[in-house]
């Protein structure tokens, strides 16, 4: 008889308590939300998500504050997520390199599986890019200049075991092109140093304003890492145009994430205002422009993306016997 009580009375307790959780799931959000993005402000993941915060914020009914927290290749802004409470007022606003960085930086203190991805807004063809002043124009003619030089070019990059290093690595060893990376903490100083002639080459995401500065002459587009061309930048050609038996693909996806012990109403509910966002005109034309591929996926698709690059990625270092350094 006492077993039975107990088990009644244990019942009854998880019952309230789902129904607690869930209460408190359905009322969020009550008070602003936070967006961490890893990254300074004016790379191409602070700019895509300041361009959804106002349907967001609309939806969620509350304000939405983004600080940017940059460095150690996005480590500094991940780890500072997962040291809040999980309970969705602390997002991260990140790319793939979130990945990525662990795998390369033994000092990044915190594991890829710590996080849940909420949803994806986007990704983006890496694009080859170089110094306004630069006389190579295709690939074929930056490897011969680079061959001339005693240390090679110069190839920015956002920090070890990043999109843009991998994608600088991959390209040195299917071109033959001679290079020595240099790391910036972000997209926007790395572009910042392009554009003054500081550095040679570098890698970076497509967007509105990397199609304005090629269109412009700000920058010489060589080659993208795609496996066709873009059609915002048609006459650009692919970089596996020159070496079709060794392509070279890189893309760099941009959404938010959440602690992964995140209550999954909450999860939801961020998902719902993030997807309206992506899917609103505003935002599918200000990604067209940009030749960004726009991604709308349920919660639950969003961390079977996330879970899935966690694999590939940990395939690719052990391919290609990546080490955290």
């Amino acid at each position: 008889m006492h077993s039975i009580k107990r088990s009644i009375l244990l019942g009854a307790f998880i019952a309230a308590a789902a129904i607690s959780s869930n209460s408190w799931a359905q009322a969020y959000p009550t008070k602003p939300v936070t967006i961490r993005v890893a990254f300074p402000a004016g790379g191409t993941a602070d700019v895509f998500i300041r361009q959804i915060l106002p349907r967001m914020q609309a939806e969620l009914g509350q304000p939405l504050m983004v600080e940017n927290l940059s460095g150690a290749g996005g480590a500094i802004g991940a780890v500072n997520v997962l040291k809040a409470p999980a309970d969705g007022y602390v997002v991260a606003g990140h790319t793939n390199d979130v990945i990525l960085t662990p795998l390369a930086m033994a000092s990044a203190q915190y594991r890829p599986n710590q996080f849940r991805m909420a949803a994806a807004l986007g990704l983006s063809d890496m694009l080859l890019v170089a110094r306004p002043s630069m006389t190579a124009h295709t690939l074929a003619e930056l490897v011969d200049y680079s061959k001339t030089l005693p240390n090679g070019l110069s190839l920015a990059h956002q920090g070890p075991g990043s999109s843009s290093q991998l994608a600088g690595d991959d390209m040195k060893a299917a071109s033959g092109l001679k290079a020595a990376g240099i790391p910036y903490k972000g997209m926007a100083p790395l572009v910042q140093d392009l554009l003054g002639g500081h550095v040679d080459i570098g890698f970076i995401p497509l967007g509105m304003a990397t199609v304005a500065m090629v269109q412009q002459k700000k920058l010489i587009a060589i080659g993208i890492a795609a496996a066709k061309r873009n059609p915002v930048l048609p006459d650009v050609p692919t970089l596996s145009e020159a070496h079709p038996e060794r392509p070279v693909l890189h893309r760099q996806w941009i959404g938010l994430l959440v602690p992964r012990a995140t209550p999954d109403a909450i999860v939801q509910r961020l998902n719902k205002a993030v997807t309206e966002a992506v899917l609103s005109p505003e935002f599918q034309k200000f990604a067209s422009e940009g030749g960004v591929i726009t991604l709308a996926m349920s919660a639950k698709e969003s961390d079977d993306f996330y879970n899935a690059e966690i694999l590939k990625y940990g395939d690719l270092a052990r391919q290609t016997n990546l080490q955290p350094q």
